[in-house]
């Protein structure tokens, strides 16, 4: 079990209440993995926790005067306490509690939290665990389950929490209680009440677990998916040409998610690559322009879920590019022109968009990747330049050996000898670009 630091035992042991551990540190010790952030609670009210610091020559800010947070300083270390508290909720799952009253019964402050194992404490002092919910026997049987009788008491209350349940399935490995996944999935719909920020932030830790591919099922089976993005679930049963794909399109989008790199950007692109199919099929009675209609469907979706900008627009550009030269078809050349269009991120993520792509499809190998990924590391050893700022030749010394003024042609010139040294890196020298200048320069009549 966890085994706290001196300094914050000392400071416990002054305490005129007992001081506990709480939520993931201590489940998270007692299934054996490194616990990060150390939460903490007692029956002390934040006015009391502050005077206890302040004697102890410490910093104790209020976080959340409302539910009894403050943030304890204990020299380079922060940990959050909460005083006890019981909670009460209005109709709808946008979790505002309407009624808060703190209390010194650890039981009662054990039914509000989500669920049994993480509703655990372990007295900072003595080490002894504290389990009013049934949270050991839950680790025990590797279930999860709410922490009250009724499951619908803890899921009702805030419907993120169907999201958790989901992410701790899939993070311990363990299954879900029946009549608390029975519960999850008749009350899924209050996701609707949720701050799109929230969802957008289990979403992303969700994204990011090593089994995601079981995670995206849940959520599918559970009908969370239709309130995160509603736009995947219409590839639910659309066919694919079975000699490229074993799957249907919503299952090859969870499949190349899961064969990404675990990283939020590459999740997403696995995750929305194909998101245009079943609108172009509609449309058009094929998938030929499903990479552009995915492209701006890309944009909306991420929108809604407030992701960064600069975020946003990586994920679209790999949406957009995916399906550049999938029949292996171009000559190097071409594919060094793109690569520098596109850029060195650009690059690496349509390589490993690329191969996840293949990989989610159950026929396919990643032979286009690998032959990029060579081109990649050939560019990167020959020094090819990935930028006008790289050209061994500035805009005036163009305008110079081509008798021009400051001008769009300029530039053009510019964009165009870029392109040029893509496939022929060796060219990336003044004499060499002044005459590839005067070859690529076409004047207007």
């Amino acid at each position: 079990m966890n085994e706290y630091p001196e300094a914050l035992r000392s400071f416990a042991a002054q305490l005129p209440v007992p001081l506990y551990a709480v939520g993931g540190c201590v489940r998270d010790a007692l299934l054996g993995r490194p616990a990060h952030d150390v939460d903490l609670a007692s029956a002390l009210l934040p006015e009391q926790m502050q005077r206890c610091a302040e004697r102890a020559g410490l910093k104790c800010p209020i976080v959340n005067e409302r539910l009894g947070t403050v943030l304890l300083c204990i020299g380079d270390r922060q940990y959050e306490h909460t005083t006890f508290r019981i909670e009460s909720y209005p109709a709808g799952g946008a979790h505002t509690p309407d009624a808060v009253a703190f209390t010194d019964s650890i039981e009662k402050d054990a039914r509000r939290r989500d669920f049994s194992i993480n509703a655990i404490y372990q007295d900072v002092c003595t080490g002894a665990l504290v389990d009013p919910t049934g949270g050991l026997e839950d680790i025990r049987r590797r279930r999860i389950r709410t922490t009250t009788e009724d499951p619908a008491q803890i899921l009702r209350d805030d419907g993120l929490r169907i999201l958790r349940l989901i992410r701790f399935a899939v993070d311990t490995g363990f299954g879900v209680e029946p009549r608390t996944r029975d519960c999850a999935v008749e009350n899924a719909a209050l996701l609707d009440d949720v701050a799109w920020e929230r969802r957008r932030d289990e979403l992303s830790r969700i994204l990011l677990l090593d089994d995601v591919f079981r995670a995206l099922q849940l959520l599918r089976l559970s009908g969370a998916l239709r309130y995160l993005i509603p736009e995947l679930c219409a590839g639910e049963g659309v066919a694919q040409r079975a000699d490229y794909h074993r799957y249907d399109v919503l299952e090859h989008a969870f499949r190349t998610c899961a064969a990404t790199p675990k990283a939020l950007p590459l999740r997403l692109m696995g995750l929305l690559h194909d998101v245009g199919k079943p609108q172009s099929y509609q449309e058009s009675g094929n998938f030929r322009q499903h990479q552009q209609i995915g492209a701006a469907m890309t944009e909306t979706i991420l929108r809604r879920l407030r992701y960064p900008n600069a975020l946003i627009a990586r994920v679209k550009r790999a949406v957009e590019e995916h399906m550049f030269d999938v029949n292996d078809a171009a000559r190097e050349a071409t594919v060094r022109r793109r690569f520098v269009q596109i850029g060195k991120q650009g690059t690496e993520d349509l390589i490993a968009l690329r191969e996840a792509d293949m990989r989610g499809s159950g026929v396919q190998t990643d032979f286009t990747a690998t032959r990029w990924r060579g081109i990649y590391a050939a560019m990167l050893a020959e020094n090819c330049p990935w930028s006008v700022s790289e050209l061994m030749i500035s805009g005036d010394e163009v305008m110079a050996e081509l008798g021009l003024g400051p001008s769009p042609a300029v530039a053009d010139v510019l964009g165009k000898l870029l392109l040029h040294c893509a496939a022929y890196p060796q060219d990336n020298r003044p004499d060499r670009l002044r005459r590839a200048a005067r070859e690529v320069y076409r004047p207007k009549a």
